[in-house]
This record gives C-alpha cells, sequence and structure tokens, in this order.
C-alpha cells in the first residue's frame, strides 16, 4: 500500500528541504552610528543641525561701560582653518545631538590668543580629574593617548547632571527606546525571508505522526520553491498565512517611534513627517510651534556653542546667533511693517535696507 505522502504528491521520491528554522534574535547595539541609521533619528538631527549652521552670529564688545555690537573676528566667521563655518557648526551640533558632548582643541596664535578650532571626534575623547582625591585641581583630556588641560580643549556639553564628567546624549539617555526601534526594523525587513513565520499552514481530517507531518511538509516546501504544481488530495486543504502591507510593515508602531524619536530630540512630530493624535496645523499653532522648537530645541545647542566661542575670545567679548531670519514673515507683512515703522519714525530707510540684506 502507497505511503500517505505518495499518494497525495506522487510516486517519485524527492529529496527533502532543510527544515526552515527560526533565527536567532538579540537586541539591537545601540551607538551613535546605529541610531543614526534610523530614518528618523538622521532626519530629526539634520533638522537640529542645518538652521543653527546657517544662522548669522553677531559679536559684542565690553567697553566703557556699555556693550557695543563689534565687527566678527576671524576665529568666529572662520572657527577651522581647514574647514567653512557651516561644516564646523553643522558637526559640533551632530556630535552633541548623538554623543552630547563636543571637543574643541584649541590652537594659539603668537599673540596668546586662540586663532584655530578643531573638531576632535567626541567617542575618542576620554575626560577625568586631573586629581581624583581633590576635585578643585580640575579635570583633563586624553585624546589618541595624550593628555590636554582645560585650556587646549574647549568641552561643549548638550545636557549636564551633577557627577558626570561628560554630558549625556539622547541616545544615551533613552537607549532602550532606540534599541526597540532598531529590533523592530530589522525585523520587518527580514519578516518575508527569515522571520520564522510560515506562508501558509497545511490542513486535513486525517490522523498524521511525526514523520509523515515531516515528509508531508518537507515536499510541499520542494514545490513552492521550485515553483511547480501542488495537487491536494484526501482531505487536505492549504490556508495561506498572509498579512496587509499595513501589518506587514508595521506602519502603526513605526509610527509611534517616530513620534517618540520626535520627542527624545525635540522636533515637532510634521518635520518628521507624521502627526500626533488630535494636533492641528492651524497657521496659529505651526507659528507657536516654531517658537517652542526655537526656544526649547534650537536654544540648548545655540547656547553650549556660543558659550564656547565666546570662551575662546578676549575677555569682555561674547557672541551670539541672530535668530531673526529663522522667523522671517513674509514679503507682504515685512514691508508693511516696515512702511508704518517709517511713517511713524522708529525706522529709518537705511535700518531697513539693513535688515533686508541691501545694503552691499
Amino acid at each position: 500500500m502507497a505511503s500517505l505522502w505518495q499518494r497525495i504528491f506522487g510516486a517519485e521520491i524527492e529529496q527533502r528541504a532543510a527544515q526552515p528554522t527560526i533565527p536567532t534574535r538579540s537586541a539591537a547595539v545601540v551607538t551613535a552610528d546605529t541610531a543614526l541609521s534610523l530614518t528618523a533619528v538622521y532626519r530629526a538631527v539634520q533638522i537640529i543641525a542645518t538652521p543653527i549652521s546657517k544662522m548669522p552670529i553677531e559679536t559684542y564688545k565690553y567697553a566703557t561701560g556699555i556693550e557695543l555690537k563689534v565687527e566678527n573676528p576671524v576665529l568666529v566667521n572662520k572657527p577651522d582653518i581647514n574647514t567653512n563655518r557651516r561644516d564646523f557648526i553643522f558637526q559640533t551640533v551632530t556630535s552633541l545631538a548623538l554623543e552630547g558632548n563636543a571637543f574643541w582643541f584649541k590652537q594659539y596664535g603668537s599673540s596668546g590668543q586662540v586663532n584655530n578650532l578643531t573638531l576632535l571626534p567626541a567617542a575618542s575623547v576620554s575626560v577625568s580629574y586631573v586629581d581624583s582625591n581633590d576635585i578643585t585641581k580640575g579635570v583633563k583630556y586624553n585624546y589618541a593617548g595624550k593628555d590636554y588641560t582645560s585650556r587646549e580643549i574647549e568641552h561643549l556639553k548638550l545636557f549636564t547632571k551633577t557627577g558626570n564628567l561628560r554630558g549625556i546624549s539622547p541616545i544615551e539617555a533613552c537607549r532602550s527606546d532606540l534599541s526597540a526601534a532598531l529590533d523592530l526594523r530589522d525585523y520587518a525587513k527580514n519578516w518575508f525571508t527569515s522571520a520564522g513565520v510560515p506562508t501558509g499552514i497545511l490542513k486535513t481530517s486525517q490522523a498524521l505522526n511525526a514523520e509523515q507531518a515531516d515528509t508531508i511538509t518537507n515536499n510541499w516546501h520542494n514545490k513552492q520553491q521550485n515553483r511547480q504544481i501542488a495537487v491536494l488530495g484526501n482531505g487536505f486543504d492549504y490556508q495561506q498565512v498572509a498579512l496587509s502591507p499595513r501589518e506587514a510593515l508595521f506602519t502603526d508602531i513605526v509610527e509611534q517611534n517616530t513620534v517618540a524619536i520626535a520627542r527624545l530630540f525635540g522636533i515637532p512630530a510634521r518635520l518628521l513627517i507624521t502627526t500626533v493624535p488630535g494636533g492641528s496645523d492651524t497657521y496659529t499653532n505651526l507659528q507657536d510651534e516654531n517658537a517652542i522648537f526655537w526656544r526649547h530645541t534650537l536654544m540648548s545647542y545655540t547656547d553650549a556653542i556660543t558659550d564656547a566661542l565666546s570662551n575662546c575670545l578676549p575677555r569682555g567679548t561674547r557672541v551670539e546667533f541672530d535668530y531673526q531670519h529663522l522667523f522671517r514673515a513674509d514679503v507682504a507683512t515685512r514691508y508693511s511693517y516696515y512702511s508704518a515703522g517709517i511713517a511713524a519714525g522708529f525706522l529709518s530707510v537705511d535700518e531697513v535696507r539693513e535688515k533686508e540684506g541691501l545694503n552691499v
């Protein structure tokens, strides 16, 4: 009497396919580089760094009891002789966002003033006390096996905590959330190839032992791999296991992760092409959202940069970013404001030309 599998699949003996196995899974290792491989993290860092890198920087000097706006020193316009200011600021912001720290190596000229800054890779710089038994002696920095003092290294921190010599990055503080996002991304990527989920189920009302079930499964698997016609009989029924595209891509969970990353970096969710349930994109709400983004996110970066850059300038000199261009109204609104200002006497034509960048 023919065996069960011969009655179903024919008399020809086929080589058994290897049994499908569920791949081993382990939690993703979260580093600055792996976090940056998430599209939401990449975009969030870019959204923060781009406007800051393009902002004008103004210099002020305190003298004779008043503070005056003065021409920018060369160090402000070009902190690193080997790169332009935009890239230097952009990379500094990126280091703060991903590592929580940025380190500038200071070089001094013959006048004793800082004349060049070099951004060091934050992950390669260690910070420790000069004397662990006497913290009043300050800290030292080690890079590439060599120790440096605070006079040689300007240390920028994004988020500070008492007792921590290094700043705390968003990635470090919320490592488990980003690990879950990386795990989901990788699992979704492998869903159709190695997720261990069967493509279908063969059902029968007949009693099968383990050997018969394995034989039938392997032969069915061979038929599928070779794209051959499968013939069902003796009460067998095939039920396909399928997910909708939304389910297969875990769209809802991915959107939740994107909102969580936006919250982590202080980015308006809409800038990451997602929305918060119940949110409203009215003009007033967007204006308020931009102002909040400026005050509570961008300023944490710009304050760290301006404080550090001011420390590299002569005493009594400081710098600050000019945020005005981020909130420029449309042309018609600005011109209406200028007309009213000139008519009221608190604006001059020359001041208007300067604001519009026409005095070139």
